[in-house]
Order: C-alpha cells, then sequence, then structure tokens
C-alpha cells in the first residue's frame, strides 16, 4: 500500500491550519477516502436509516437510465463523447457498435427482449436498437427536445423519457413509439427512476434542489401522472471550523437516482454554501466566502409509504456521483464518482444497518484517469464500470480491478480539448483546495448551478459555459480578464488550487470553447418572431449592447445602481438555461428581468411591454 500524502493548507484569518488529504491521484487503489478535521467524508449516515430489517425486493435496471447494462457476460454502453452505442466481451473488448448521436443520453436495456431504447439526445428521439451479434436500429419515437434519462415501466409497456429543453416527462408506447401522456417538469431535469411495482417514478435534478416523486399509479388504480416536488435535505453535516458557520445550502447537480425496492429512492446531490456566514471573518478570493469546503457530496434516501414521505441524508465521498447499480442478491450499493475516479460499496444497502464496506481507486497509475459514468453488475456480482474518459470499461471482483478493456471508440474531442474534457471534471489540488471542487462542481454538464456565489464580497451568479466562452471577452462579471487564459488562472486561484501549468490552461480553455449551445426549447413561432422585432426595435434597443453571433457587444458598462461599479456584458446564447439573470442573479426570471424587478436597472425601457408583449420577449429570448 502507498502511503497517503498530506498537505498542509495555510488559511488566512488567524492562521488556521488543516490537513487535507490530495486528489485520489496519490491514493492507492485500496482507499480513495478523504479526510476534512479528522473525520471521514467517504460515507457516513447523518441520521438514522430508513430500510428495513431484511433485503427488499430486487429492482430490475431498466428501471432507471444508465450509460452501461451488463449483456451476457459482457456489457452495453451508450458513450456521451462520440454517440456510439457499444457491445463489448468479458474482456471489454468491442464486438459491434453503432452511431446514436454526439453528446447522446442515457439508455434503458430490456434484456428479454434484447432490445435497448437509447435517448439521441441532439436528434429529440429515442433510438430503439435490436441488440444481438450486430446492433441496429429497429425504431426511432419523437420526443420533445433533447431526450436525457430514460426507463422501462415495471411491465416493460411504456418508455418514460425526461426532455431537458422542453422540461417534459413523456411516456411513449414501447412497442410503436406512440405518446401515451406527458407532465412538465422543472429547469434542468435529469434522470428518471421507477419503482419495481411501478406505482411511482423519480427525477432528478441539476438546479432545483427537488426530486419529483410522479405518480404513475394512484390508490385508484389509475394514473395521475402528478409530480410532487420534494424538497431534497441540506442539513448540516460535520464541519472542519466550527467557529465559522454556515449559512443557507442548496441541493445541486442531482444526475441520477434508483429505487432499492418498491418504498425508497436514493438519490445523490450536492450540497452547496454559495455564501458561508463566517461571523464577520470573511474570506475573500474564495468561493462562498468562508473557510469550509462550500461543497459537500451526499446521498439521499427517499422512503414513502402512500401516505408520508421520510427523507435521511448520508456524507458521500465520491465527487460528482454520475451512477449506481445495486446487486439485490448480496444486497450491495455501488457508486461512482466521476470527479474522484471512486467506487464505494455499501453493504446491506437496503435495511437499517447498511454501512461502508470499501472503496476502490479507478485510476491505478495517476495518469489515465477513468471519469466513471455509468456503473452496472455483471455475471457473478461482478462491477461493470463505464470510463467516460478513456472510453472503456473496467470489471470489478471483490473490489479489486480484475479487467481493464481497451479504448473502445475514438473520442470526438482532439487531444488538447479531451485533455481540457478531464480538467474539467476531476477533482484535483491543482484545481482546488484539497481537491473539494472541480469546475463541473459549480457547472454540471457545462451549465450552471442557478446560485450566485459571495466572490471578493460580491455575489455573483455562476454563469452558462456551453456556446458562451469563444469570442465573448473579457471575462468574469466585472469584465477584468482580457482573456479567456487570465480568466480561467485567477478562477483556480478563488478555488485555492495550486493551480494549473501553462499547457493545461490552455487545455482547459480549448475544451470550454468548442462545447455547443444549449437546445432551444419548443416555443411559439409567432411569438417568437413578434419577440424578434421587439428585441431588434430602436425603441427596445436590445442590439446596442446584445448584437453578433454571440449576442454581446464585448464590453463593460456601468450600473450605477448595480453591486458592481462596471458590468461586463454577457452572452444571452443559452438564456433559456441561465436563470437567475444579472451578475448578481438579482431577477428569477426573464419576467423579472423584463418587468425591472431586478437590483440592475436602465438597460432598456421595458415598463411600457404590455403583459402580450413581455411573453412574445420571453419566447424570443428563450429560443437564443
Amino acid at each position: 500500500m502507498i502511503q497517503r500524502s498530506k498537505l498542509a493548507v495555510i488559511l488566512p484569518l488567524g492562521a488556521l491550519t488543516a490537513a487535507v488529504a490530495l486528489s485520489p491521484e496519490t491514493v492507492d487503489a485500496k482507499s480513495i477516502r478523504r479526510d476534512f478535521g479528522g473525520f471521514s467524508t467517504s460515507f457516513q449516515m447523518q441520521g438514522r436509516p430508513l430500510g428495513g430489517t431484511k433485503a427488499a425486493k430486487a429492482t430490475p435496471p431498466y428501471l432507471a437510465g444508465n450509460r452501461i447494462a451488463a449483456i451476457g457476460d459482457g456489457a452495453l454502453v451508450i458513450d456521451n463523447d462520440s454517440g456510439q452505442l457499444i457491445r463489448t466481451d468479458k474482456d471489454g473488448k468491442l464486438l459491434a457498435s453503432i452511431d446514436i448521436g454526439k453528446n447522446a443520453g442515457l439508455m434503458a436495456y430490456d434484456p428479454a427482449g434484447k432490445l435497448a431504447y437509447v435517448a439521441d439526445r441532439a436528434g429529440n428521439r429515442v433510438a430503439v436498437v435490436k441488440v444481438g451479434e450486430k446492433l441496429e436500429v429497429s425504431a426511432s419515437y419523437k420526443t420533445p427536445v433533447e431526450p436525457y434519462g430514460v426507463a422501462l415501466s415495471a411491465d416493460k409497456k411504456s418508455v418514460l423519457v425526461t426532455t431537458i429543453a422542453d422540461r417534459a416527462l413523456v411516456s411513449l408506447e414501447a412497442s410503436t413509439g406512440k405518446e401515451q401522456w406527458r407532465t412538465g417538469l422543472g429547469r434542468e431535469p435529469r434522470n428518471i427512476a421507477v419503482s419495481p411495482d411501478g406505482k411511482r417514478a423519480v427525477v432528478t435534478y441539476l438546479t432545483t434542489g427537488t426530486v419529483d416523486q410522479v405518480d404513475l399509479v394512484g390508490g385508484d388504480g389509475r394514473a395521475s401522472h402528478k409530480a410532487e416536488h420534494v424538497a431534497l435535505s441540506t442539513q448540516n453535516g460535520q464541519r472542519r471550523f466550527r467557529q465559522s458557520g454556515s449559512g443557507d445550502a442548496f441541493a445541486r447537480g442531482s444526475f441520477t437516482a434508483m429505487f432499492l425496492g418498491e418504498q425508497q429512492a436514493l438519490v445523490p446531490f450536492q450540497r452547496e454554501t454559495p455564501i458561508q456566514a463566517t461571523g464577520g471573518g470573511e474570506r475573500t478570493g474564495s468561493y462562498g466566502g468562508g473557510f469550509e469546503a462550500p461543497i459537500q457530496s451526499q446521498l439521499a434516501f427517499i422512503a414513502t409509504d402512500g401516505e408520508r414521505t421520510q427523507q435521511i441524508t448520508a456524507q458521500l465521498g465520491q465527487h460528482q456521483a454520475r451512477a449506481m447499480a445495486w446487486d439485490a442478491d448480496s444486497d450491495s450499493l455501488y457508486v461512482v464518482g466521476m470527479g474522484n475516479d471512486g467506487l464505494l460499496k455499501l453493504k446491506n444497502a437496503s435495511q437499517v444497518t447498511i454501512a461502508e464496506e470499501g472503496q476502490l481507486g479507478l485510476n491505478k497509475t495517476g495518469k489515465d484517469r477513468c471519469g466513471p459514468d455509468g456503473v452496472a453488475i455483471g455475471e457473478g456480482g461482478s462491477v461493470l464500470v463505464w470510463c467516460s474518459f478513456s472510453r472503456s470499461v473496467k470489471r470489478v471482483d471483490k473490489m479489486a480491478i480484475s479487467t481493464e478493456g481497451p479504448t473502445l471508440v475514438a473520442s470526438s474531442f482532439n487531444e488538447e480539448q479531451h485533455k481540457g474534457l478531464e480538467l474539467f471534471h476531476i477533482s484535483s489540488t491543482q484545481i482546488s483546495a484539497g481537491g473539494a471542487l472541480a469546475c463541473a462542481s459549480c457547472h454540471p454538464d457545462g451549465r450552471a448551478d442557478g446560485l450566485s456565489w459571495r466572490i471578493d464580497k460580491h455575489e455573483l451568479q455562476t454563469p452558462v459555459l456551453i456556446g458562451r466562452v469563444a469570442g465573448t471577452h473579457p471575462y468574469k462579471w466585472d469584465g477584468g480578464d482580457k482573456d479567456l487564459t487570465t480568466s480561467l488562472t485567477g478562477t483556480m486561484k478563488r478555488l485555492g488550487g495550486s493551480g494549473l501549468n501553462k499547457d493545461q490552461t490552455a487545455q482547459l480553455a480549448a475544451y470550454l470553447e468548442v462545447l455547443p449551445a444549449p437546445q432551444a426549447p419548443t416555443r411559439d413561432t409567432k411569438a417568437v418572431a413578434r419577440g424578434k422585432e421587439l428585441f431588434d426595435s430602436a425603441e427596445m434597443g436590445c442590439r446596442s449592447c446584445h448584437d453578433g453571433a454571440k449576442y454581446t457587444d464585448n464590453t463593460k458598462h456601468d450600473f450605477k445602481a448595480a453591486t458592481l461599479p462596471e458590468a461586463d456584458t454577457p452572452s444571452l446564447v443559452g438564456l433559456a438555461a441561465g436563470a437567475p439573470y444579472y451578475h448578481d442573479g438579482s431577477a428569477a426570471t426573464l419576467e423579472s428581468l423584463l418587468r425591472d424587478r431586478g437590483r440592475v436597472h436602465g438597460m432598456a425601457e421595458t415598463s411600457k411591454l404590455t403583459d402580450k408583449q413581455v411573453a412574445d420577449m420571453i419566447a424570443f429570448l428563450e429560443t437564443l
């Protein structure tokens, strides 16, 4: 075993010193535990578990979306990067592949019918693929814009799909693709999981702080499809510096969910504290203004008996927990962390005696990172992990890597951009103090967490990055950074990391500059045309600052009533995904912005707009 290294981080204001574990590249394959002030954050329940005294009923994997499924003694994988659906043998070697579409969503695999239902995020469809010696698309089911999460109903007669841009959950007939029903969702929905009894589903979100519990079969035997919004608990866990306290915390970054039996759903998320209460001792130049890591990974256990809902959380050491898998035979739960290349195993997962059994570092060498984005249970209880960075499958037996498959498909990025993709997601001490944060922590999926952070004594909103970086200089909300590499260097300093070198900074910039813009939601074309006419009019004057391909004049403006002396003109690309608005996030919605209800005033003459004109302007702005 290689001894873990420690790094003494000297903090200002009182010369507080803490020993913080380095990022996982310095840790052996048997332990990736991170310690903060003497307590472990690998897995720690924050209350009495909600499970029973016996293991729960098995939950078929197709009841939740994933990137990998066990098939025979091999695997079936949908690669987000290339958009390839790939079948492998037991050694992780390529047997067959077929193109679905770049930036693909998740899939659900029906082993009896040998059919995979795959979300083509860019193509606005679910591809139905026959899985045999060859892979063949047998049908394409149209969906609302930007499908992502896919799950089969308990009877496998329906395909449930979450869509990001159109914010809808749709049910499609599995045999024909005919839409059966749809219901609205909140901002930035991601995965869906269905209970084994088929009575309810849960939908996760990146930005709302909630999960939706959707009634699939009500007490009268009929489906209502109504969603109950359940707030994820952000109760305080143990803290490193108790005297620093903590401000309001928010649940963010929920990429996935699954059921352990019929009653209990699991949802990993991030507990974010964007403005820490420090008792007057604010730490300037940091995110949150405090001394503690402002983001903690947590796992919510949500149980319901049909009448009441209970929830408890656990501290989780898996940074950016993107996927989970449950082995019902042994009642073992596996959670992977994309940010720290970790695999966590919990024993008695569905029971009141749930506990950590072990952890495994999936990055043995410290060089070839895995980036686990999917996990499944294979034959004999082996664990199959999809490594999104290396685009390979690793097989784990008894918490040891038994097989490391080859790279299966070429990346859609060039070498420099791909290195930037890894840097964007890893929780390294180069990026942040103690490796507690990654770029993707506040910018999940290249988007935003919907929060305003305390930075240098200002509340500054997290901006959307995808489609909004290249050609939008200067950077930062005050426009103080002339180019992207300067801005990224400053961000690393704020995060407390040791910093990226020149080549790494260029790699991260190269990745950010090629990220595609968010897809626009479906809007009434006539309303959009009317809104565009208003936007282009001299009376509104929007084009005087927001013009060109990125809708920015690449300069700064003085808003005397604002909280910054000068504010950079932001790009309006992907505006529908960018709430809240203004540099300080003071306008919660586009309607608030247009009705002059934020703290920034004087941008345009909007007071004379009618309700219909406001609606038309919103329709247009959301399509940018």
